[in-house]
């Protein structure tokens, strides 16, 4: 055993055993992760796998509904690996951003470093065959694997992998926008019952990526998508702006989750715009696609171009 962990399966403190010989981790977050760990275990079932899901405390209902999921549906155990990301927040005295985007580092690398220790153990990562990105950093008791690049697996194979499992991530459905592309095609509201399930999931979400309900990637409507979804985290999220988000020398605001002097109140005061340009701008991409383009891998990556991910361990 390498750690002690309570009855949340949380990890507390190196136990300060060595496991004998290789380790051999598979962090799951999102739909690349799984898929890589699906690949994986078919290519070297004989391996003595270790799961994790680096919890920040600040993930989505919905998202550990899915990890849950996961668990039944492989027959494994995923070890929450992490720390809360509240209280490094408390500790750093201003919200992460852009520019300090500590929280992947100290809530999630960190403990999982912490988690491996000194053993010897190599890590698969779910990086595609079709991503342009760098990878995760060696270290000298620490190898790192890529089996999507290694199996040539891109971002269609991965939707037909996980889906195959009947595992795919939080579709994060939002009647509000398919309601109101529906209304603007009209007479080609048709074309939306064509779409592949993959497809339709990531064009009426109100969610890109299965990551911290704060994370200061999403867009603005997703923020809206938070309000009307979830209206207690948005109210925490507020609350965690006011108490962090502002200078201590000049008593203004500082980077705020949405960005500069932009409280989240500003989602409140224009949720329908944000909401209708979201329905514009869905209705343009479909428009666009209507014909040759629609079911081409065109798609597929103009979606998955529009996501922003801050690491390798949030919702890939």
């Amino acid at each position: 055993m390498n750690a002690v962990r309570n009855e949340r399966n949380e990890l507390l403190a190196p136990s300060g055993s060595v496991a004998s010989g290789m380790r051999h981790i598979i962090p799951i977050s999102g739909k690349d992760s799984l898929a890589a760990a699906i690949i994986q275990t078919a290519r070297q079932p004989e391996l003595e796998y270790e799961y994790i899901y680096n919890d920040t405390r600040m993930e989505l209902p919905d998202t550990y509904a899915w990890i849950d999921k996961v668990e039944r549906v492989m027959g494994i155990k995923i070890i929450r690996a992490g720390k809360s990301l509240a209280k490094i927040i408390e500790e750093q005295k201003i919200l992460p951003s852009p520019r300090a985007r500590y929280c992947t580092k100290y809530a999630k690398i960190f403990p999982m470093r912490d988690y491996i220790g000194k053993d010897e153990a190599t890590i698969y990562i779910g990086i595609r065959a079709d991503e342009e990105r760098p990878g995760a950093q060696e270290t000298k008791n620490l190898r790192v694997k890529y089996p999507l690049k290694e199996m040539g697996v891109n971002l269609p194979l991965v939707y037909r992998l996980v889906e195959g499992k009947g595992l795919m991530p939080p579709a994060f459905f939002w009647q509000r926008i398919y309601d109101g592309v529906v209304a603007e095609l009209g007479s080609d509201a048709w074309i939306i019952d064509e779409l592949p399930k993959w497809i339709f999931d990531r064009t009426f979400a109100w969610r890109s990526r299965p990551n911290c309900y704060m994370c200061f990637y999403q867009r603005r409507y997703e923020w809206c998508g938070l309000l009307e979804h979830h209206p207690d985290l948005f109210t925490e999220a507020e609350s965690i702006e006011a108490k962090n988000g502002y200078s201590e020398n000049t008593k203004k605001h500082a980077f705020l989750w949405i960005g500069k002097d932009m409280p989240l109140s500003y989602i409140r005061e224009n949720f329908d715009r944000i909401v209708q340009k979201r329905i514009d701008a869905v209705s343009k991409l479909l428009r666009k696609r209507l014909q040759t383009e629609l079911f081409t891998d065109a798609l597929f990556d103009e979606l998955e171009a529009a996501q922003t991910s801050c690491g390798l361990y949030c919702g890939k």
